[in-house]
């Protein structure tokens, strides 16, 4: 059941990331929601499911742009398996956890995706990193916090501190 749901999230993900995440920017920051499930798959359905769905959810978002096809994949498939990682280390009930694991998770993301693409420009990823990296990950890392109030009301433990079963 959890991972038909964590299935179509992903889905879901992909097409809101390119079609409504632009329409919420904010300052240029935009949340980056692939992450999103993939962090918060990692901490319900495990690292496996999380690493494929994230590799699966990069590939398809990497489909408009085939000089770079594989980066995404790459970038979300190295964020599942460190997330998962680090959730096996932390205190999952804790709201400063959860956002700073989304926001370091963000930051990994757009690191390695970044570096790829920006590879014969360091100056630009430089720049790129702090005007754009770093307020998205804060925002990732707020609506994050959203989904963890949310969880929190309808008693999903796994996201809101319960442990997995």
């Amino acid at each position: 059941m959890r991972t038909g749901i964590f299935a179509g999230l992903a889905f879901a993900a992909v097409v809101l990331d390119t079609a409504f995440a632009p329409e919420i920017e904010l300052f240029g920051a935009r949340p980056d929601l692939m992450v999103l499930v993939v962090v918060y798959g990692s901490l319900l359905v495990g690292g496996r499911a999380a690493i494929v769905a994230g590799f699966l959810m990069g590939v398809a978002s990497d489909a408009d742009i085939p000089t770079y096809l594989g980066l995404n994949a790459l970038a979300l498939s190295v964020t599942g398996l460190a997330t998962e990682r680090v959730w096996n280390h932390l205190v999952r009930a804790s709201l400063l956890v959860q956002c700073a694991v989304i926001f370091a998770a963000t930051m990994l993301h757009d690191v390695i995706y970044y570096l790829g693409y920006y590879r014969n420009h360091l100056d630009l990823f430089g720049r790129f990193i702090i005007r754009y990296s770093i307020p998205g990950a804060i925002y990732t890392a707020v609506l994050g916090v959203l989904i963890f109030a949310v969880a929190k009301l309808l008693g999903a433990r796994e996201v809101s501190g319960g442990t997995l079963g």
